[in-house]
């Protein structure tokens, strides 16, 4: 036997008790619907009926009502949730791809000072280029600002 035929008889089957309700009549002619069996001398009829369907719950005021409620939420309140996960996702990869492009950028800025500091301190003759495009060279006093100002620039890009 196909399984699928045991599996619509068995709820045709089970749901039919459930569907029942009994009409009696008595004597004085009183009516009285119920779900079990007529008392003896009524008269019964069968009424089949479907189960009823709980009564819907009153609708929120407001769309975050249903939450503050207990209640579930509604498929805008849902779609409205995941929108907001994936815009908070968006921002925090965002947040982290500048933090990432930050410090790449330090890192860059201190290998260049520190390049800077050791060709000021590696060779004794230094040169420069003036306002005109010439270059010309500098004395030892230059040599040794320039110097600070590499340091200085080291102790400031490299934390």
């Amino acid at each position: 036997m196909k399984p699928w035929i045991v599996f619509i008889a068995f709820f045709s089957f089970a749901s039919a008790p459930l569907a029942q309700v009994n009409k009696c009549v008595d004597a004085a002619g009183k009516t009285v619907y119920s779900q079990g069996a007529c008392p003896k001398g009524a008269k019964a009829s069968k009424i089949a009926t479907a189960p009823t369907a709980p009564a819907p719950a009153a609708a929120p005021a407001k769309a975050g009502d249903a939450a503050k409620a207990g209640g579930p939420k509604t498929a805008a309140e849902l779609e409205q949730d995941f929108r907001k996960r994936q815009q908070d996702q968006a921002d925090g990869r965002k947040k982290q791809d500048e933090r990432l492009a930050q410090s790449k950028a330090e890192q860059e800025n201190c290998a260049a000072a520190r390049r800077q500091l050791a060709s000021f301190e590696l060779t004794s003759r230094q040169m420069s280029i003036n306002e005109k495009g010439e270059r010309f060279f500098l004395d030892e006093s230059q040599v040794e600002q320039e110097k600070q100002r590499a340091r200085q620039a080291v102790a400031n890009s490299c934390k």
